[in-house]
């Protein structure tokens, strides 16, 4: 018997239906929630005494080991083709698309969780993603943002399974 519980398995992924490839470090995924600071008062000065919940923010980092469409279009989703603008005042939400990460059958990850659904994943703000050209492998490094959304009635960034 094992002496704790230890999960470890790789993650396939899709963005839009169409295969990521290989990553170099798996996928980074986290969460950064937003609250507001009780720290100011004339009887305890500074001093943090309770916080508010503001809500939260999902994100995802990863960097693509391969070089193909599944790794270009949602590093670059805002024209039709890497260099093309696009149509400025298009909201995030109406071109994000589902990113779905499925864990390797017959690992511990296989149900921990077996499945990540971001429904609505874009390019985060800032993101820079680069693609170096030179003789070495070419990395796509590609920073997501998962973006809320209504599912009957609840609000979700992502659902496991």
């Amino acid at each position: 018997m094992a002496l704790g519980t230890f999960i470890a398995g790789r993650y396939s992924s899709t963005y839009n239906s169409v295969a990521m490839g290989i990553m170099e470090n798996g996928y980074d995924v986290s969460y950064d929630p937003k609250q507001e600071l009780i720290n100011r008062s004339d009887q305890y000065g500074d001093t943090l005494l309770d916080m508010v919940y503001r809500g939260g923010d999902w994100s995802m980092q990863c960097d693509a080991i391969e070089y193909m469409a599944g790794v270009t279009g949602p590093a670059f989703p805002f024209g039709t083709a890497i260099g093309v603008l696009g149509t400025i005042g298009r909201l995030a939400s109406d071109i994000a698309s589902a990113l779905v990460l499925t864990a390797t059958a017959g690992t511990p990850a296989a149900a921990a969780p077996a499945t990540l659904t971001a429904t609505k994943a874009i390019l985060a703000a800032n993101a820079n993603p680069r693609i170096i050209l030179n003789s070495v492998l070419r990395k796509v490094p590609i920073r997501f943002t998962f973006l809320p959304y209504d599912a009957a009635g609840t609000i979700k960034h992502i659902v496991l399974t």
